[in-house]
């Protein structure tokens, strides 16, 4: 193992001194060619020439762009002996001369020409990713506009996409310019620490639990432009059945219903029946399709609640609003009591929790500040999944010793009668 490791590293420095010495033997043949080379050598026809960077693609067989990265970092080095000479003898890699050939029309010609062999001490100490920091240093330092530029490069860059996956999940490529992502981080960074000793969410999945949060407390707290005539909200239609726990039908029984059957030949087998009202059996997004109870139970919690009865075609037959839902009055008096989420270990401020039901609603529980204590999303989801209880939770002012020696409480539905039509909230 030690030969192999040891071996390993022997070549790497050869396979840098080679690199070296092919950048300068491309330098000089652009210099003495003026950038032409004879495409047929050898023929006895009339010599053809191509471009220098256009022969090199082809010999290779890389991009046109690798071979104009390839031309402009030997011609740089050219002009920098020093930095192409280390490279040869093995004291830098390829890649942090390339770093360093960043300087090159950024900083004065004279100081870059007169500090190569301080470059060379600097570099070789440090990796390329964090000797690429150090240069922008350099570049901001000393030539501002480069770095505008830069700026402007970046942010014509940015760029944000979101695709709906069938497993369930939303995934997305974002690309910020630095200035941007200044904001983007401050935020995200404090969000996205541990909340305490239990917390075993991997790095990762806190920044996305973060980020949600992020746009969770926009949506409750920002005055953000109307869509559809009206505030942006969450919605979700539940109907009656799925609401109060029934069983949905099997997947026999909508194939019978004829739910896979094209609209017209339904109508012409069993009358006129809305497509949709066979296939939803659980709590549908606008945006993301089904969604669990325990996530719908969370929001049930802390929601405005709206009733609609349709008929079997789909027509709106009846609108009500149910207005069991957490004041404002409600909501300051939480803020002074809980300070925070009161799960243990968590310091999520109040603009990031749901004002949650310790009794839930379908059980009889009331809508009031006995009755509700302070969750960020997390811990409320993972309340009506069973995971969290009483006492994961830091409530001291819970003197009802029917809550302090309660059992752990498994999810509910919400408080609708089984034959209540579909709500939605």
């Amino acid at each position: 193992m030690p030969g192999l490791q040891s071996h390993a590293g022997e070549l790497r420095t050869v396979i840098g001194r080679l690199q070296g010495r092919l950048d300068q033997t491309l330098a000089a043949l652009e210099e003495l060619s003026g950038g032409q080379v004879r495409e047929n050598v050898g023929s006895e026809h009339a010599p053809l020439y191509l471009a220098t960077r256009t022969w090199w693609r082809e010999e290779a067989t890389i991009s046109g762009g690798q071979a104009g990265r390839d031309f402009r970092r030997t011609g740089i080095l050219r002009r920098l002996p020093v930095l192409a000479q280390a490279v040869t003898d093995g004291r830098l890699s390829p890649a942090q001369a390339e770093v360093l050939c960043r300087l090159d029309g950024r900083i004065p010609a004279a100081d870059l020409e007169a500090s190569q062999e301080q470059l060379v001490q600097v570099a070789a100490s440090v990796n390329p990713e964090a000797l690429a920091m150090w240069v922008r240093h350099q570049i901001a330092t000393h030539c501002e506009p480069e770095l505008d530029l830069e700026h402007d490069r970046a942010h014509g860059k940015r760029y944000l996409q979101t695709t709906r996956n069938p497993n369930g999940t939303v995934s997305g490529r974002l690309v910020l310019a630095d200035e941007a992502a200044e904001s983007f981080l401050t935020v995200l960074e404090p969000l996205a620490r541990r909340q305490g000793l239990s917390d075993q969410r991997s790095a990762g999945q806190r920044r996305a639990d973060a980020l949600v949060e992020v746009f969770a407390g926009a949506l409750q707290w920002m005055h953000l432009p109307q869509a559809g005539g009206q505030r942006p909200q969450v919605s979700y239609v539940m109907p009656a059945g799925w609401a109060c726990g029934e069983e949905g039908p099997s997947l026999q029984e909508l194939l019978d219903a004829g739910v896979l059957v094209l609209p017209s030949a339904l109508e012409r087998a069993t009358g006129p029946t809305h497509p949709q009202a066979l296939e939803e059996h659980c709590a549908t997004g606008a945006w993301t399709g089904p969604q669990t109870r325990a996530r719908i139970e969370a929001m049930l919690c802390d929601a405005r609640i709206t009733r609609v009865l349709r008929d079997t075609i789909g027509q709106i037959i009846g609108l009500q609003s149910l207005k069991d839902e957490i004041t404002p009055a409600q909501r300051r008096a939480l803020v002074a009591r809980d300070r925070h989420c009161v799960a243990k270990g968590c310091t999520r401020p109040p603009a990031f929790c749901d004002a949650h039901h310790l009794t839930h609603r379908a059980d009889g529980g009331e809508t009031s500040v006995g009755n509700l204590v302070l969750l960020c999303r997390r811990h409320h989801v993972l309340w009506h999944r069973g995971r969290v209880t009483l006492e994961d939770l830091h409530v001291p002012w819970l003197r009802n010793p029917l809550h302090a020696h309660a059992p752990p409480l498994k999810a509910h539905t919400p408080p609708l009668h089984a034959h209540a039509p579909p709500l939605v909230a």
